[in-house]
Parts: C-alpha cells; structure tokens; sequence
C-alpha cells in the first residue's frame, strides 16, 4: 500500500553536515521521468508512488526542460522510471516521447531509453525514425525465466522483452539487459541464465540493486553474502563495463576516487505532478528527497546549488564524517557507499532520516577473497555510465 501523495512531500536533512567541504558537481548524465502511468504491476516497483495522476506533458514543459539541461552541458539523458512511451496516460497515440526525442537530438543530448518491451516495440513499429535516434536501450528482466519475470511484473511480458533483445541485435542498436537485484533472483542459477541470454543476444548485463523505499520492500532485498557472491559470480563471466558500486570498487582493486555519482555527475528529473510542478532530486531512488525549487519556474543551476543537491557533495567529500567510516583504509576509494541505499536501508530499519550512515553492503562487514576486476571491452558510451550505483558488463 503506497500514500498516493508520499512522492510530493519534500523532507529530509539538510544540515548534518554543517559547513563541511563539498565536492564540486559536474552534471553529465540524467534521468527523467516522464510521465505517472505504467499499464504493468512490478511488485518490487520504485516509482509506484509517483503515479499520482493530474496534469499532462506539454511541448512547452519539454521545452522548457530541454532547454535547461543544453544550458547547464548535460551529456546524457535516460528516459524511463514509468513505461516511457506513456507521457500523457495510456494512449501511445498521444505520447509526446518522439517530440521529446526529436527535441534532445536536435540538442545534441544522447537519449537512452529503459523498458519493459512497450516502447522499443511502438518505436521500432511505428516510428523507426525515432527509434534508429535512441543511442541505446535497456531492456528489463526481472527473471531469465519466463514465468517468474511475468509473475514478478503483473503481466504477459517476456515474450516482448525477448523480441526486443531480438531487435535491438539485428539491427545493431546497443543494448543491456537490466535487472533489478533481489534475494529471489540475484542467485547462481539465476545469473547464469542471465548471462546466457546476454550472450544469445548481444547484449550487456546491467544490474541495479535493491533498495528499500519501505518496509514492505525489505523482504525483497539481499543479503550481503547474496550481495558480494553474486558479483563475484558476474565479475567471473564478464569484464566490467561500468562499476557504479563503490563498495565493489574497494573490493575489486579498482583504485579510482568517483565514489557514488548521485548529485554529482547525475541527477533524476521527476514525473509531473497533479499541480504542473516538476521537482528534481540528486538520485533516482529518493521520491521524498529533492529540491523544493519547481524545474518549470527555478533554473535548473540554482536547483542544482540548494540545499538538497549540497548534502549529497558532502557526503561525497567527507566519508570520514560517516558512522562506521572514520579510519578506514578504503574509505578514499568508497566514499561510505551507494548514498541512497545507505539513508533507505537506514530510514525503513531504524525510523531515522540521515546521510551519516554507511552503506549496509560495507565491504569491511563481509570478509570476501574477492576476484580482480577486468576492464578489456571498449564500447560506445551507454546513457548508464556514471548514472546510480550501477554494475554494467559484456559477457567474456
């Protein structure tokens, strides 16, 4: 059960760091949301909140957010969070998405689109020209076997998601498989069915873990031996794409310093509100954390400066401030872990709201052998990179 209105309350802490040092947000890559309506009932769902329905999209708001993104030199935009090609209720036929495509090609931003099968197909049916635009696409998969995936999202969707990996191949197009982590599916046998049909079709595998928005979704999560085994088991089969998980990071000797790039190098942009309000936070996952400023009357660079976006960079710069992280050796590397998963894991076990915590999949709380990361794939940019707490790979 979801507060319909939950998504639209803005909270959360501002002020635990104080006058901390921040590090300094270079925005590339984004997401956005387009529209409240999916015709599909994913029970692990993270914008089910969000589908409150109200006003729609205009050519005028599209504008206006696209205009705001060419100013401030963003790179890359991923359109997903609903079924993308639902801008404006169930109706495809009055989807403002090849407008909005148009509009960021024309702008020379790269668009990525994420999708349960819906959008790829209307695309590639109806609007090839729209379609061969799309830079590339992420196809969900909450399972590698078919009924499980179709009882996991409400709906008779595998099939379409096997011809879009199908498509995608025979056309050429860049694409991953994604696969939201869960203790049920985040298994051996899980990943090598996975990694199975990545091969078949050419595609890259991309995993985001888990987060919990509630206590009703902690029963979906995994555990940190699930956590750390299922990456070792990726890691095993493929060379890494992109790591966006910190924590694996400081496991997997990758000594680089990005940390967690949410509010940094990427934002989300939220769906449309019943009152024609659009609100911005630093990651995708935080509905209830963003800034109070409306991105159709503030600018988004003042949007970026508030308050909100501010924590997140201090956070970054300063994970010695954080519970558990003062003195550890890897903390340089780690910077506390995935931001959001550490405030949600925190919020929904303890009642408190706070950035101070670290991430529960701390690599010092599992002693894990873990394997060396490899990095031997060249490939063309995908709107993912530098976007969340991400794992992409391309089966060896």
């Amino acid at each position: 059960m979801y507060d319909s209105m939950e998504h639209y309350k803005v909270r959360g802490p501002i002020t635990e760091f104080g006058d901390a040092p921040e590090t300094p947000s270079v925005i590339k890559n984004v997401g956005w949301t387009l529209g409240n309506y999916c015709p599909h009932k994913c029970k692990h769902c993270y914008s089910m909140s969000a589908r409150k329905p109200g006003t729609n999209m205009t050519t005028e708001i599209v504008d206006r957010i696209i205009d705001q993104l060419a100013k401030s030199n963003v790179e890359t935009i991923n359109l997903g969070g609903n079924e993308p090609i639902f801008t404006n209720g169930p109706d495809a036929s009055k989807s403002l998405l090849p407008y909005i495509i148009e509009q960021l090609d024309y702008r020379g931003l790269s668009a990525g689109i994420t999708t349960s099968g819906d959008t790829l197909l209307y695309l590639y049916e109806k609007r090839p020209d729209i379609f061969e635009k799309i830079n590339d696409f992420d196809i969900s998969l909450d399972s590698p076997f078919k009924a499980e995936h179709n009882a996991n999202r409400g709906d008779d969707l595998y099939d379409d998601a096997i011809k879009c990996l199908d498509i995608c191949k025979r056309t050429g197009k860049p694409h991953s498989i994604i696969m939201a982590g869960m203790n049920w599916n985040f298994t051996a046998k899980h990943l090598s069915a996975l990694i199975d049909l990545c091969k078949q079709y050419d595609a890259f595998v991309r995993v985001n873990t888990m987060k919990p928005l509630n206590s009703y979704q902690m029963k979906y999560v995994m555990s940190i031996e699930q956590f750390y085994n299922g990456f070792q088991y990726l890691m095993e089969h493929c060379d890494s794409i992109e790591n966006g998980e910190s924590v694996l990071r400081t496991v997997a000797g990758t000594n680089n310093t990005k940390r967690c790039p949410c509010g940094i190098s990427s934002f989300r942009i939220h769906s449309i509100t019943p009152d024609n309000k659009i609100y911005v936070s630093p990651c995708v996952y935080m509905h209830d954390y963003k800034s109070s400023q409306d991105l159709l009357t503030y600018e988004l660079s003042d949007i970026i400066n508030s308050d909100e976006f501010k924590v997140f960079r201090q956070r970054h710069a300063n994970p010695e401030l954080l519970h558990g992280c003062a003195g550890c050796d890897k903390a340089n590397i780690c910077g506390g872990g995935c931001a959001a998963r550490s405030y949600l894991f925190h919020a929904v076990q303890t009642g408190e709201k706070s950035f101070l915590c670290k991430d529960p999949y701390c690599p010092k709380d599992y002693k894990h052998n873990f394997i060396s990361e490899q990095n031997n794939v060249k490939t063309k940019r995908l709107a993912h990179m530098d976007y969340l707490c991400t794992w992409i790979g391309k089966v060896k």
